[in-house]
């Protein structure tokens, strides 16, 4: 690394020089002006001067907070507290047609719903008919054309232009890991199971009826629930992404499920679909072997009434007894994801929404880590070639689209809020299949927007896409706020480079420019790569979870890596800002200061004042927990040393030749 420090000292230099050249000027009005920060900052009103920063930065910087009687909400529970007011504030004040014939429609059903009773009574009837394997199949494809999806659903991968099955989640509802995470409890899952099929006796089921339903439907879902469960450690496996059909016997099952599900034969058995896990196989061939197996037709008939049952709750208000529109609607568009993604953006609103100014850092973030990586003196120039054709090939999506797709927004004719759900479904389904055999390119926000949640707080780095997204809700206040001091933005845009650099991590290095799986690295450099990984992981080793309770580096490794690339190309581009403002000395070190404050309240999380919370925490998360975030971060920051005086008798201290340095 002497050679990057040397370079990045000579840069600092030259551009320190120009600034103070310009200075020199007996013309110049500004000689001598001494640069300041004039905009509030009130992140440092939380400090606990009792804490030695080097023992523990993150107590140190949130220590009054951690200790309140009182404390103000985070960051992270402010934004959520604000997005779930704008979901029912779209959700009600929404002028987008299509928004105001929904609640229209909502307003009708909870004055009247005896068509929605009638609609959802002639399609649970469909299925009450169900005696045999052909009339349970015919059933089954019926239902993928009204947009139902059960059991498995479509989900094109891009940029692969292929497809996978994948589980639509328990109750055939599309919020995934908020249902996953929910119902993973078997006791929750009976719970859930046993309430929607009560409903059916307000539809005139008999309680033997309704039991015997619950049942067939609570045996299928254990196990769709356990390969969705299983469907997330798989899909971070490279082999997953590439491995084609096991055999012909499995081949056979998906394309008999496939055309069920309304797909091309002629694409499906041109080997289309993507590899699937063991236990949605399971799933797939169990359905298939029903006509050997006829004790399996009662069971799936009666999963397929739940499986209605548990999505058109919300259409009927007399079933569940709400009635609350904004609650309605918002279930309803979680059929229809690009839709929803619009209403809520608009409901935002663009102004408030920093989606250039933050799209700008991200770029210099970009010509910042090539700089970087050409410094590296552990890297073969062959190596360094290719990750700066990854670093200028990734994609940014920032935000939300210039323009969006009038084409995706969805048609509604039908007399009833049922029959409404029913097209949103369809639309959704259809838009999703369209997209199989499509490049990034030629669908970009199209698919983001249709094939993910985009009204969360967060951000995300896709591999096999060598693309980057940040979602609406991350870009805006608090969390981004012109009105405070430019630290804070950029120790809030340290999560723009985390995701870069999850690029550029243990598993990210494994994809080229292109996002296909390769192995671009010259030997020597993978294996020097390899030994910064595992020093970095024994580091975040040695810093406790919870008290008594030492971290797991090796699982968090990733995480931590994007950590501290997030951070060094964060702090990089805030410098050289700093820089080109006039900063310097002591006026440069105080802004720092605040950077590496800023960055601690990005981490300030309800949970780290609770030891128990903590505990339930280990061992669930891929990320480091909050706090170890922020000292397992600082820890390897030379800067950090300096401006607080850091001594090698402090907790957190790491001799300069143990700080790893990767790029």
């Amino acid at each position: 690394m002497r050679k990057y420090f040397m370079a990045a000292a000579a840069l600092t230099l030259i551009m320190t020089t120009t600034v103070l050249t310009s200075c020199t000027n007996d013309d110049d009005p500004v000689i001598n002006e001494v640069v300041t920060d004039d905009k509030p900052f009130p992140y440092d009103s939380e400090i606990d001067e009792s804490v030695r920063p080097g023992d523990d930065f993150y107590r140190y910087a949130l220590g009054k907070w951690l200790d309140s009687d009182d404390p103000s909400p985070s960051m992270a529970k402010q934004i959520k507290m604000a997005n779930q007011q704008l979901v029912v504030n779209a959700m009600n004040t929404s002028t987008e047609p299509l928004m105001v014939q929904l609640r229209n429609l909502v307003d009708e059903a909870m004055a009247d719903d005896s068509r929605n009773v009638a609609l959802l009574r002639e399609r649970l009837q469909m299925l009450e008919q169900v005696e045999t394997a052909e009339q349970m199949y015919d059933a089954f494809a019926k239902l993928h054309q009204w947009g139902y999806c059960p059991l498995v659903r479509v989900t094109p991968l891009i940029p692969e232009g292929r497809i996978i099955f994948n589980i639509m989640g328990t109750g055939g509802k599309t919020m995934e890991m908020d249902t996953v995470m929910a119902f993973k409890d078997q006791n929750k899952l009976t719970e859930k199971v046993t309430a929607y099929c009560q409903t059916l006796s307000l539809l005139g089921y008999n309680d033997e009826r309704i039991s015997e339903i619950a049942k067939n439907a609570e045996a299928v879902e254990k196990v769709e629930l356990g390969a969705y469960l299983e469907q997330f450690e798989y899909l971070r496996r490279p082999e997953f992404l590439t491995r084609a059909a096991a055999d012909d016997e499995d081949k056979a099952v998906r394309v008999a499920v496939g055309m069920l599900m309304g797909l091309d034969r002629e694409a499906l058995e041109n080997d289309l679909i993507m590899a699937v896990t063991p236990g949605i196989m399971q799933l797939m061939a169990q359905l298939m072997n029903a006509a050997e197996h006829p004790e399996l037709v009662p069971v799936f008939r009666d999963y397929m009434i739940y499986n209605i049952i548990s999505q058109d709750v919300y259409c009927v208000p007399r079933l569940t007894g709400k009635t609350d529109r904004a609650d309605i609607l918002n279930n309803l568009l979680h059929y229809n994801k690009y839709f929803k993604y619009r209403v809520m953006t608009e409901s935002f609103g663009r102004d408030k929404i920093y989606k250039q100014q933050c799209l700008e850092i991200l770029e210099r973030m970009r010509q910042t880590f090539i700089q970087r990586v050409e410094a590296l003196d552990w890297m073969s120039d062959a190596t360094k070639a290719e990750a700066r054709k990854k670093a200028e090939s990734m994609l940014f999506y920032m935000g939300y689209p210039d323009t969006w797709n009038d084409a995706l927004t969805p048609i509604v004719d039908g007399d009833c809020l049922l029959a409404a759900a029913t097209q949103l479904r369809q639309q959704a389904t259809k838009v999703i299949t369209e997209m199989v055999n499509k490049k990034l390119n030629d669908v970009g926000w199209d698919y983001w927007g249709t094939a993910n949640s985009f009204v969360a707080d967060n951000a995300f780095h896709m591999k096999s896409a060598n693309a980057l997204i940040i979602l609406p809700a991350w870009i805006t206040k608090p969390r981004f706020n012109n009105e405070l001091s430019e630290a804070t933005l950029y120790a809030s845009a340290c999560t723009f480079s985390h995701e870069f650099c999850h690029g550029f991590d243990d598993g990210g290095a494994q994809y080229d420019a292109d996002g296909k799986e390769s192995d671009w690295w010259a030997p020597a450099d993978k294996q020097a790569f390899q030994q910064k990984q595992q020093a970095l992981a024994a580091l975040y080793s040695q810093l406790e979870f919870y008290p008594g309770r030492m971290a797991n580096g090796l699982q968090t490794l990733s995480e931590d890596m994007a950590d501290y690339g997030g951070v060094e190309l964060a702090l990089d581009c805030y410098k050289q800002r700093l820089i080109e403002q006039g900063f310097r000395d002591e006026q440069l070190d105080e802004q720092i200061k605040k950077f590496y404050l800023s960055y601690a309240e990005v981490w300030k999380y309800e949970t780290e004042r609770s030891t128990e919370q903590l505990e339930k925490a280990y061992g669930n998360d891929s990320h480091s927990v909050p706090h170890n975030r922020i000292n397992g971060m600082m820890r390897l920051q030379d800067d950090w040393y300096r401006l607080y005086d850091v001594k090698p008798t402090d907790k957190l201290y790491v001799a300069p030749e143990d700080r790893v340095k990767i790029w």
